[in-house]
């Protein structure tokens, strides 16, 4: 049991840390109507761009939507989460329709401030080629502590 508990707490904090966005290009905000999930034509045009914009490049999309801490109705904040998850599947499932190759994460900020009704997207870039650039250069560094041994 206690092997389990720890699987599922490692598996929660990972899950957090692949929702970090350390390089974050926000994109578009698309606001909805009050107890609605469902975004305008003008947004569709929007998705379409970020389509485009985003299809070629190494990194993934970041839905992110704020759900009111303020809200002190227990029902009512359990609405205001399902309708968050419902307005981010909405999304999700337009760039699925139009064969979205990206990965796309989501996070629903639980205590937020902001009681606005609008899902922020994100680019979050790819960390990776940093990576692949510091091992480079360590191993340069290495081989030129390598040439000066030999001397």
């Amino acid at each position: 049991m206690k092997q389990l508990i720890l699987a599922l707490l490692s598996l929660l904090w990972l899950g957090n840390a692949a929702a970090h966005c350390p390089q974050e290009i926000e994109l578009v905000d698309i606001p909805f109507d009050v107890n609605s999930s469902y975004f305008g034509k003008h947004h569709a045009k929007q998705l379409q761009q970020l389509i485009t914009d985003t299809q070629t490049d190494n990194g993934y999309l970041l839905l992110e939507f704020p759900i009111y801490k303020g809200q002190t109705d227990k029902k009512l904040r359990k609405y205001d989460r399902w309708l968050a998850y419902r307005r981010i599947e909405r999304v999700k499932e337009y760039l699925a329709k139009s064969d979205y190759k990206a990965p796309i994460m989501t996070r629903i900020l639980t205590a937020s401030n902001d009681n606005s009704r609008t899902l922020r997207i994100h680019w979050c870039q790819d960390a990776h080629p940093v990576t692949v650039a510091a091992k480079e250069s360590r191993s340069e560094q290495t081989d030129t502590a390598d040439a000066n041994l030999s001397d």
